[in-house]
């Protein structure tokens, strides 16, 4: 009898260490909330490690132990998923033939942070849309104060050096602003561009492009007016940071959002009115790319410098084909090519691809290519789902992380400031909003765990010294007396 009462009883144990719901949405609160500003603590010559990835290190472990519960059992089944683990994989392999293994770490605890962002996510959208609205009212004021401080600093430039010399270190690294003034400029030392809370003018246009579309996306399923509103206002902003790849994108994918949405759910004579002003503003988008020579050229100078730099990634990769560069070679080897073709020594790969395969060779940007057509893959499965505007917006949002990375150095979450959105629309591509009374009658006591069958000694004997024991039906079975009990365990 003992050895069956071990199961039930470790089963209870298990229960009681499980977080419960409200808990994965406060821990869900904290990170979006992290998520921007990100704020870095620890003095200049340390490392610069953000607040919200210590925060979700050590929340992993209570993270790992709610995912027992089955709330996240579809994002674990995804290929998607295992692909995240798979690369991080590859990632923490790549140490060995790397030039500099320090330089690696950031890869490593990045992807790590968005795996364990995905599973916290994934037990909170098996709340519904409750826990979704609780969300809204942390994360898009914030989202907002980013797109004040784009605007105003790019009116006032001099408050951008104001702030990035002041504070600026409490919310991008300390040692990573000390070099913005030394040998490690970026671009938001332009007056022509601004970056808020960011130090790249461009990563800060990826991040306001994608929550807007991503507002866009979840005001649909929570019915949040004002979420809408945010997601529009950050829309607008994008073109206020000087980023000329982005300021192309917001204009075509969230038009394209709307045009995929309304294409499948309008009458033919709707459709071809959608597909007349589709032509039209493409045709006053080349219009105004041909009159605007200074933004064209602009672009073109972009694309151009670029271009040098890849040029150095297809002589690396013609000698390194298999394993890359590793961490740190990048920037050894091209110091030398710079050196050679007059141009700035410290320049990163400027494309999410090809700055895969300098980390981690041929494996890592096969699982980066694969990652993007897994994630293509979800959302055209879901693309006849009734929450059609959902999926068109979330898939313009995950569509931007690719497009603007091909000429960024960004990651496959984009930047560390968007894993908490981009994991949300992950989850819920693959969790509808709906599914969550699915789960609850599959699992009915995920929210409110019942007491296991066998309680606890102390529950049976309540008094010490002789005397019956209380013993539940549960337990007792249909026969009189202590004795049919143990026979109705089997």
């Amino acid at each position: 009898m003992a050895s069956r009462l071990m199961p039930a009883r470790l089963d209870g144990v298990l229960s009681g260490l499980t977080p419960a719901p409200r808990h994965h949405l406060l821990l869900a609160g904290v990170t979006v909330v992290l998520a921007v500003p990100q704020l870095y603590l620890l003095p200049r010559g340390s490392v610069d490690i953000s607040l919200a990835t210590l925060v979700v290190v050590l929340l992993a472990p209570v993270v790992l132990l709610g995912v027992r519960g089955g709330a996240v059992r579809d994002l674990l089944r995804t290929g998607l998923f295992r692909l995240v683990l798979v690369l991080l994989v590859v990632r923490v392999l790549a140490l060995a033939w790397s030039p500099d293994p320090r330089a690696g770490l950031q890869y490593i605890t990045l992807l790590g942070q968005f795996a364990v962002t995905l599973l916290l996510m994934g037990l909170v959208a098996g709340e519904g849309r409750t826990a979704l609205r609780r969300l809204e009212r942390w994360y898009w004021p914030l989202v907002l104060t980013e797109a004040a401080l784009v605007i105003l600093f790019r009116l006032v430039p001099g408050l951008e050096d104001g702030y990035l010399r002041s504070v600026g270190g409490f919310f991008a690294g300390q040692n990573t602003v000390a070099a913005l003034f030394g040998d490690h400029p970026n671009n938001v030392l332009d007056p022509a561009k601004a970056g808020g809370f960011f130090i790249n003018a461009n990563v800060a246009a990826m991040f306001l492009g994608i929550n807007g579309l991503a507002a866009l996306a979840l005001a649909h399923l929570t019915g949040t007016r004002w979420v809408r509103l945010a997601g529009l206002a950050a829309l607008a902003t994008v073109p206020f940071t000087g980023s000329k790849s982005a300021i192309v994108l917001v204009l075509l994918l969230p038009a394209a959002a709307y045009g995929v949405h309304h294409l499948r759910r309008s009458t033919p004579a709707v459709r071809r009115y959608l597909l007349v002003a589709a032509a039209v503003a493409g045709a006053a988008l080349v219009l105004l790319l041909v009159l605007n020579r200074g933004f064209l050229g602009a672009l073109v100078e972009a694309f151009v410098g670029r271009a040098e730099i890849w040029r150095f990634g297809g002589e690396a990769l013609r000698d390194h084909p298999v394993l890359g560069l590793g961490y740190g070679g990048w920037d050894a080897g091209f110091a030398g090519y710079a050196d050679r073709h007059d141009m700035w020594r410290i320049l990163p790969p400027h494309n999410i691809l090809l700055g895969a395969w300098a980390v981690t060779g041929v494996v890592g940007l096969g699982l980066t290519v694969a990652y993007f057509v897994f994630t293509g893959r979800l959302v055209l499965r879901r693309r006849h789902a009734t929450d059609e505007r959902f999926v068109a917006y979330a898939g313009a949002a995950l569509g931007w992380i690719l497009l603007q990375g091909l000429g960024e150095n960004t990651d496959i979450f984009g930047d560390i400031h968007l894993i908490p959105i981009v994991s949300l629309l992950i989850v819920y591509l693959v969790r509808p909003v709906g599914e969550e009374s699915k789960d609850r009658a599959s699992h009915p006591d995920r929210r409110d765990p019942a007491p296991p069958a066998v309680p606890p000694l102390g529950d049976v004997h309540r008094q010490p010294g002789p005397g019956d024991a209380d013993v539940p039906s549960a337990v007792r079975g249909p026969g009189r007396g202590a004795e049919p009990a143990g026979h109705g365990l089997g």
